[in-house]
């Protein structure tokens, strides 16, 4: 009996050997294709589903999906969203990761792809990436689900994300509850002082949604030099929204003796004009922008 069983263990070692000896000189891409074949996590839009890179061995997944997630973030600097989008998905394939994720968010959004976002940008907030909330709540905004999107901002601001306070001024300007957003845009501004995308927005919702032309353009004003340019203030003020010279006379005003913002724009103590504030400057901010410019 005991020579039986030595003789059954001699043969399972030589078969566990004759296996071993098989997988090692196994072609590296037969191995390969054994790891990484499997249904993307998300279906892409942009890869072609070939293979990119290969693997040296099992436990590199995890290095070449990060190796992909940083030509990725390569491209994306250089505006090259669709190439940036292909290393994305193929790395996503390999293993999700939250910061890969998170970029695809960040490029569909941009792209006004808002549907295709929102499974990126979920993906990347359930791995960890919490930023991602906001990608979230503005790729809802986008497809017009007001509902899903103030839900998805007010927990990003729960959890103090940059940016929740513009994305809730966002939401509630779009369903028309004005108290509601004007709430949130000043809580942004409050936050961040000098955040370009929510004073631009204050700045719109009072001129645009609330007529207060004098209010909207004293914001901006006290922006120059501080936020703004003088010259993107100037058209934006004068030649996109035709608010007259008297109005934005008092809106200068109203900024220099008012504490809507921690800076403001003084000509005395800038010792320059800003540019629009009087009659001879105001006409000529409209003909900068609007007479037709010869090429010589």
């Amino acid at each position: 009996m005991k020579n039986i069983i030595k003789q059954i263990f001699a043969i399972l070692v030589i078969l566990c050997l004759i296996a071993f000896i098989i997988l090692a000189f196994l072609p590296e891409e037969k191995k390969v294709e054994e790891i990484v074949k499997r249904e993307p996590s998300i279906k892409p839009l942009y890869w072609d589903g070939k293979e990119i890179y290969s693997f040296a061995y099992e436990n590199d997944l995890e290095t070449t999906a990060k190796r992909a997630f940083k030509e990725a973030m390569d491209l994306f600097y250089k505006d090259n969203y669709e190439e940036a989008m292909i290393r994305i998905e193929y790395s996503n394939y390999i293993m999700p990761l939250a910061e890969n994720s998170d970029l695809a968010c960040q490029i569909l959004d941009d792209l006004n792809k808002f549907e295709e976002a929102i499974s990126w940008c979920t993906q990347a907030y359930e791995l960890g990436n919490e930023n991602s909330l906001i990608g979230i709540g503005l790729a809802y905004r986008g497809v017009k689900n007001y509902e899903e999107a103030l839900k998805w901002f007010h927990l990003a601001n729960e959890k103090q994300i940059p940016n929740s306070a513009n994305g809730l001024g966002l939401a509630y300007s779009a369903i028309g509850d004005y108290a509601n957003a004007e709430k949130w845009y000043l809580q942004a501004i409050k936050d961040d002082p000098k955040n370009s995308n929510a004073l631009n927005n204050l700045i719109y919702f009072y001129i645009v949604h609330l007529n207060d032309k004098i209010r909207g353009a004293a914001y901006a004003i006290a922006s120059v030099n501080n936020v703004f340019p003088a010259n993107t203030i100037a058209k934006f003020l004068v030649v996109t929204h035709k608010i007259p010279l008297e109005d934005l006379q008092k809106a200068y005003e109203f900024q220099l003796n008012n504490p809507i913002l921690p800076y403001n724009y003084d000509e005395d103590r800038e010792g320059i004009r800003i540019g629009f504030l009087t009659e001879e400057d105001y006409k000529e901010t409209i003909e900068d922008y609007t007479k037709p410019r010869r090429f010589y």
